[in-house]
Formats: C-alpha cells, sequence, structure tokens
C-alpha cells in the first residue's frame, strides 16, 4: 500500500460525499439488490448509495473511518459471504503490484457466479504504475468478462 496514500488518509479526506459518478451512471445495469462488498471503501460514499438502494453492504478500507479496516492486498477478504458486486474504486492504483494481484484474486474468491465488479483508478501522484489491461487480464483469468472499459474505468461480469 503506498504509503503516502495510508499517511495522508488520502480518502477519507478527500471531502466527497455522493457516490462518484461512474457507479451513479452504471447503477441501473448492476444485478438486482443483493450482498456488495465495498473494497477501499473511504468515507462510505459508495457504500451508502448502493445501501440506499437496497443493497446489503460489506465496507472494508486501511483506515477504520467506515467499515472493517483490514490491510489490503496482505489481509484476506471477509469470506463469511459471497458477493453480487465488489466495488473497487479509486483503489487499485495505492497497490503495489504483489499486493493488488493478491488482492484480485481474493476478489476473485469472494465473487459469486455471475457477479460483478466495478474497478475505477487514476494516476494520483502518489499512486504506483498500473495497466487497466493488465487489471482486466488477471480478472478473466478468473472467468470475468468485460461489460464496459474505458480508460482508467471498468466493469466486469462473471459468466
Amino acid at each position: 500500500m503506498s504509503r503516502k496514500y495510508l499517511n495522508d488518509r488520502w480518502c477519507v479526506r478527500c471531502g466527497k460525499t455522493d457516490a462518484t459518478p461512474y457507479l451513479k451512471r452504471w447503477a441501473r445495469k448492476l444485478p438486482p439488490p443483493g450482498r456488495v462488498l465495498d473494497v477501499g471503501c473511504g468515507n462510505g460514499r459508495n457504500s451508502r448509495y448502493m445501501e440506499a438502494a437496497g443493497y446489503t453492504i460489506d465496507s472494508i478500507d486501511m483506515v477504520d473511518d467506515f467499515g472493517k479496516t483490514v490491510v489490503l492486498g496482505v489481509d484476506k477478504l471477509p469470506g463469511r459471504y459471497k458477493y453480487d458486486i465488489i466495488l473497487a474504486n479509486y483503489i487499485l492504483m495505492f497497490l503495489d503490484n504483489e499486493e493488488r494481484s493478491n488482492l484480485m484474486l481474493d476478489m476473485g474468491r469472494v465473487a459469486k457466479k455471475r457477479s460483478m465488479v466495478m474497478i475505477e483508478m487514476y494516476p494520483a501522484k502518489d499512486a504506483y504504475p498500473y495497466d487497466l489491461d493488465e487489471i482486466v487480464g488477471v480478472f478473466g483469468d478468473l472467468g470475468f468478462e468485460i461489460m464496459h472499459k474505458i480508460k482508467d474505468r471498468c466493469i466486469l461480469k462473471r459468466g
């Protein structure tokens, strides 16, 4: 995990309280209310949005302002449930290659058949280098196909 990200508590202090525009734009295409895992939930803005739409939410992050605290890419994701939707909004770019790989494999482990994964990233100054095509490839190996992909965002669906 980018130490700068963790030390600055970037996502918690971003101040945004509304769901990301990408999530809002694609919400109507998501499966009907089920169980959602919000990975890197930050201040909970996407979790709250999904909860208001009727979903059951499990939220996790590296900081304890909202959701359960875990060390992303090191700790295992909660395995009590399988998830219909996994949100990874603005978190994968803050993980080094090993952490990112571990987390993506673990996301595949906790995803249901016919589940969806939403990924949003951007080249933050404190981010590690990333390649969305490589990330999509890892999920492809886990049985996911691209539903939508544009620049640093994608929605993947497991068949």
